[in-house]
C-alpha cells in the first residue's frame, strides 16, 4: 500500500513538473517585439525613394533595430531627421535602441525606415513586404499597407510580432 501511494506521489509530482516546464516555455516562446500600425505612404511617379512609419512596442529586454529589408527597393535603411542650424536633414542611422518594456515611434518628422531604389511607385492601396531585423528578437516580418499621400493614415489593427 505504502509503494503504491509513493508511486502516485512521484507521478503527480512528475506531471506538475511537466506542466510547470510547460507553462515556462510558453512564457519563453511569447513574442517580446510587437509592429503596430505600419504604412507607407503613395509615392508619384518617379520617386525612388519612400518610407514606412510604424510602432515598435518591446515587452521584453531591452534590443535593437539593426536592419531591414523590403523587396519593394534596393535598400532599406534606418533614418533619422536631424536638426542642425535650422536645417531638416534626414541621415542613416546604424541601430536604433529600444529600451526594456519601451515603444518607439516611427512617423513623418522623424526615425523612419527609408525605402531606397523603389523597383515601382507606391501606389496607395498596395501592400510592400518589409523585414525588421532585431538584434535579440531577430526577424519579424511586417505587410505594410500604402496610403495615398494627401490623407492622414488609417489606423491599422494588423500587427506583427517575433516568432
Amino acid at each position: 500500500m505504502r509503494r503504491m501511494i509513493v508511486a502516485n506521489l512521484s507521478r503527480a509530482a512528475l506531471g506538475l513538473l511537466l506542466a510547470g516546464l510547460a507553462c515556462v516555455r510558453a512564457a519563453a516562446a511569447e513574442p517580446s517585439i510587437h509592429v503596430v500600425d505600419a504604412w507607407a505612404r503613395a509615392t508619384p511617379p518617379g520617386v525612388e525613394n519612400g518610407a514606412v512609419y510604424c510602432k515598435i512596442l518591446n515587452n521584453g529586454g531591452a534590443d535593437r533595430l539593426v536592419a531591414a529589408r523590403s523587396s519593394a527597393a534596393h535598400g532599406a535603411e534606418i533614418h533619422a531627421s536631424v536638426s542642425q542650424n535650422g536645417v531638416v536633414e534626414m541621415r542613416r542611422i546604424e541601430a536604433l535602441p529600444i529600451g526594456a518594456g519601451a515603444s518607439l515611434e516611427l512617423a513623418p518628422g522623424g526615425t523612419h525606415v527609408m525605402l531606397v531604389g523603389l523597383g515601382a511607385p507606391l501606389a496607395p492601396g498596395a501592400k510592400v513586404e518589409l523585414t525588421l531585423v532585431f538584434a535579440a528578437a531577430g526577424e519579424i516580418a511586417v505587410e505594410v499597407p500604402v496610403v495615398d499621400a494627401r490623407a492622414p493614415p488609417a489606423v491599422h489593427e494588423h500587427e506583427h510580432h517575433a516568432q
